[in-house]
């Protein structure tokens, strides 16, 4: 029922870019002019375009305080909540009068849930502005997600006396009283929100729980949630509990169809293919009900209440040895369950499988001595199994019991006795699943709210489940983009084409490490930050005009246009003259290597690396050509076998022995230039890519931090590092390093800071 964070973004952007314009600068015109062109990037939502402006400031003159507050703002606004708390609280440590500063960092402070420091900084906006609602306002959910009810109802009541129709403060005002148990008293809250403010879904969906799960009137509820639909159409959790809402009125076919449209926009909705599993029994279609329940238990093996429907199913359509199947593992979990037991013989006898249904029926007649059909079931399967005189004998057995009964056919069997047994049984399996459930959403509630933080093992959880999302499944809705910057009222924002423009972190990003460092001789620089990389060594040899072009650096493996092949084709004759006419040099081994390397013709770059190594033992720059090729090596070899199908378990073992060595050679060639060159950036950072792929994630760290101690402003190094941390569960520090590397420049930090943190 709160408004978004969203919302408090939009506002603090508007007041920000009023902010500070009229004052006084103190800077010089140059900064004065990227100080401008940051602000308009900032006002056209060029997020990330507008903190490389204003770091530029902050790099010539960090004592200025605007810098900080417009890079906060941006931040907000790319949902890094911490990097935009730190810098406005720089800009208040160098200009505490900055007001909005304060606004800033408050609205930071309640997205990250700190809410006591947030609530100092929204009093302390109040003080310089008194009467701004939507700070009190936001100070009130403050106070509500703190439980201090008497503060938060002051605050709230205040904002209604101002403005009766503010629907954030109705619908806060009826959290309140829903906190209290006044269900009706936030009936009326949200009723009269919905009176001034027919278009707001949350408040829709606010009344729709309250008809549904405090007064118990599902019409009521439908009709809202009729309503919430209408308006967000696109969100598969409204379809899930219509489903559920028209169930409890006895709409079957409505539940279904909800429940059919829910997956048909959600496929891999756990949840909506439970309960149409669930309903699909009732109604007796069980073979689907089996899809759905197979469905489930592939995403969640251990949900017990879907392994037994899904075991009764197999049983009702006849696939008998699926449900034995079922019916062991339900043994395994519980071998006091008699009815799972009595279950299995019947299926054991009915697929003739006789050795197993007459070890079951040993277990059962050993617990009921008196059970007679029990012997005569034995007495059949012996008699089938050529046991004559135990067929007789299992036979005098049921008659010897009957006739102490006093009856003539078999009137008792033990199920009924032990069916309740056996139910309750399976329901305390049951409750251990839903409570499991329970704990789990009450425990993501309380990490949403900001009462508990996340465990090591929950946040190892949550950066692998990032490994595997579908790149293509935006967090928000897509819209059909008619023309660049258009609104879309279900993001609440403008979207762009420009993939680095607006709110990027909303872009569903593969995590991967960025690349290693490499050689080239064609430029690839960050047009974000304008960064271009360099190696002393690099540049002795460029300064020198020995080789065909100028060596640069760039991240990833170079690529080349026809028309820098067809050169590069060139450069390899002119070598071969070279070497075949002229003493040979190290020098010109290593410039038909780059050239082999550039081409990709990697067996022979390694080749001329090595006769460039060989001729000039300390030659670095042939050692960080070499580990370049055999890194293109690697990754095509690898490639190659990944196409190639049938791969037995020994070609597997000889394919992780290559990696192996290949990996090693790499790791000898960066510690060469290391040892040549002890201040060399790249070979740091290369150094930790690879050992990050060896699995020595404590080297990689190391490699990553002297990189970054060397180049502080390397934001690769702090993307890669941050995605270790993560790995290893260190949520502070992976995040910070991602709002690092964000601000540095590297576009895919926002989305996996967004999807780490939300």
């Amino acid at each position: 029922m709160f408004h978004s964070a969203r919302t408090f973004r939009l506002a603090i952007i508007i007041v920000a870019l009023a902010a500070l314009n009229g004052g006084k600068s103190h800077a010089q015109i140059n900064t004065e002019q990227v100080m401008n062109i940051g602000r308009n990037a900032l006002y056209f939502e060029d997020y990330i375009l507008s903190i490389q402006y204003f770091n530029q400031v902050i790099q010539q003159k960090p004592y200025l305080p605007e810098p900080y507050f417009y890079r906060a703002v941006a931040k907000i606004s790319l949902d890094d909540y911490s990097g935009a708390e730190s810098d406005a609280s720089k800009c208040i440590e160098i200009n505490p009068f900055i007001k909005d500063a304060y606004r800033v960092r408050a609205v930071a402070r309640h997205n990250t849930h700190k809410y006591e420091e947030a609530i100092g900084d929204y009093k302390t906006c109040l003080q310089m502005r008194p009467e701004d609602p939507d700070i009190m306002l936001n100070m009130a959910m403050c106070e509500l997600a703190l439980k201090n009810y008497t503060t938060a109802d002051s605050c709230l009541t205040w904002c209604l006396e101002r403005d009766s129709t503010s629907e954030r403060a109705c619908l806060g005002m009826a959290q309140l009283c829903l906190d209290r148990q006044d269900s009706i008293g936030a009936l009326n809250y949200v009723s009269r929100c919905i009176e001034r403010h027919k278009n707001n879904p949350q408040a829709y969906l606010a009344r729709c729980e309250i008809y549904a799960n405090h007064l118990n009137d599902y019409s009521k509820a439908l009709e809202d949630i009729d309503e919430v639909i209408k308006l967000e159409p696109s969100n598969v959790n409204y379809y899930i509990n219509r489903s559920y809402l028209r169930y409890q009125v006895n709409d079957i076919r409505g539940t279904m169809a909800d429940l059919d449209y829910a997956i048909a926009i959600a496929p891999n909705n756990v949840t909506a293919h439970y309960n149409r599993a669930l309903l699909r029994s009732e109604v007796g279609d069980y073979n689907k009900a089996v899809e759905d329940y197979d469905f489930v238990l592939e995403h969640d093996p251990d949900n017990y209440p879907a392994f037994y429907n899904r075991t009764m199913m197999l049983i009702n359509i006849g696939h008998y040895q699926q449900g034995i199947s079922g019916l062991n593992a339900m043994l395994e979990k519980d071998k006091d369950d008699f009815v799972a037991l009595y279950q299995r013989a019947m299926l054991y006898i009915e697929t003739k499988q006789y050795q197993s249904a007459l070890k079951d029926l040993n277990s059962i007649l050993a617990k009921y001595p008196k059970f007679e059909s029990g012997y005569m079931l034995r007495a059949q399967i012996k008699q089938r199994l050529g046991d004559k005189r135990g067929y007789e004998k299992d036979l005098e057995t049921a008659i010897s019991v009957m006739k102490a009964k006093g009856v003539h056919y078999s009137s008792f069997n033990p199920v009924d006795k032990e069916r309740e047994h056996s139910n309750k049984i399976r329901q305390k399996r049951a409750q251990e699943h839903y409570d499991k459930q329970d704990q789990e959403a009450q425990r993501q509630r309380e990490m949403m709210d900001g009462s508990l933080e996340e465990s090591v093992e929950e946040v190892k959880k949550r950066f692998s489940q990032l490994l595997v999302v579908d790149v293509n499944n935006e967090i928000k809705p897509e819209v059909n983009l008619e023309s660049d910057g258009l609104y879309d009222e279900k993001a609440g924002h403008r979207r762009y084409r420009n993939k680095s423009r607006g709110y990027i972190q909303d872009n569903n990003v593969d995590v991967q490490p960025q690349s290693v460092f490499s050689l080239s001789y064609y430029s690839y620089d960050n047009k974000l930050n304008g960064r271009t990389h360099f190696m002393k060594e690099m540049t002795q040899v460029n300064e020198l005009h020995v080789l065909t072009s100028a060596l640069t650096l760039v991240c990833g493996a170079p690529s080349l246009s026809e028309y820098e092949a067809r050169s590069r084709f060139n450069s390899v004759d002119y070598f071969n003259g070279l070497i075949a006419t002229s003493d040979v040099r190290a020098i010109d081994y290593f410039g038909r290597a780059m050239d082999f390397f550039l081409l990709k013709n990697v067996d022979a770059a390694i080749a001329d690396a090595d006769r460039a190594i060989n001729a000039s033992s300390d030659f670095a720059l042939a050692y960080f050509l070499r580990f370049n090729a055999r890194m293109v090596k690697m990754q095509l070899d690898e490639a190659a076998e990944l196409s190639a199908s049938g791969e037995n378990e020994s070609q597997a073992m000889l394919s992780r022995r290559a990696r192996e060595i290949a990996l090693s050679d790499m790791v000898t060639d960066l510690r060469k230039v290391i040892a040549l060159s002890p201040r060399n950036i790249y070979a740091y950072y290369n150094l930790g890519y690879v050992q990050a792929m060896m699995g020595d994630n404590e080297g990689a760290m190391a490699s990553y931090s002297r990189a970054i101690e060397l180049k502080p402003d390397l934001g690769e190094a702090y993307f890669n590092r941050s995605l270790i941390y993560l790995q290893l569960g260190d949520k502070e520090k992976g995040t910070a390093d991602l709002s690092k590397a964000g601000e540095l420049g590297i576009l895919p930090s926002y989305n996996i800071l967004k999807r780490m943190t939300r």
